[in-house]
């Protein structure tokens, strides 16, 4: 039976679906009302809720970015981990020269970048004339 069918003679049916005839007290008539817009407020807040895309596009790009902290924090964790094992097993003189060197490209940033710099195009000039 639908909706159509089951309408009361007056044409009200209710949230069942059901034929019901209107309230004969005023204060009843107007407490149904306001049941009726609080429920059809909440459907069209609803429906908002789902078309609106930007929304919904933001929500997940949140979830998203979290995932990737937690990710990243785990990195980070497995990697200061890994670096303690390291630590242990390497010798004194090895993580001295390795501290040394750190402070050492820390202080001069620029002339190690361009040695760096330096050596890769060599490696690629070199790499291009044997193909030749």
């Amino acid at each position: 039976m639908t909706a159509e069918n089951s309408a009361g003679q007056d044409g009200t049916v209710d949230a069942a679906g059901t034929a019901s005839a209107p309230p004969d007290d005023p204060q009843e008539l107007r407490e149904e009302i306001e049941r009726t817009r609080e429920q059809l407020g909440e459907t069209v807040a609803v429906l908002a809720a789902k078309a609106d895309v930007k929304a919904r596009a933001q929500d997940k790009a949140g979830q998203v970015t979290e995932r990737l902290k937690d990710k990243a924090g785990q990195a980070r964790q497995q990697v200061a981990a890994t670096a303690g094992q390291i630590s242990a097993v390497t010798p004194e003189p090895v993580q001295r020269a390795a501290a040394t060197a750190a402070t050492t490209a820390r202080q001069r940033r620029v002339p190690v970048a361009v040695a760096i710099g330096a050596v890769a195009v060599a490696w690629l000039l070199i790499a291009r004339w044997r193909r030749r």
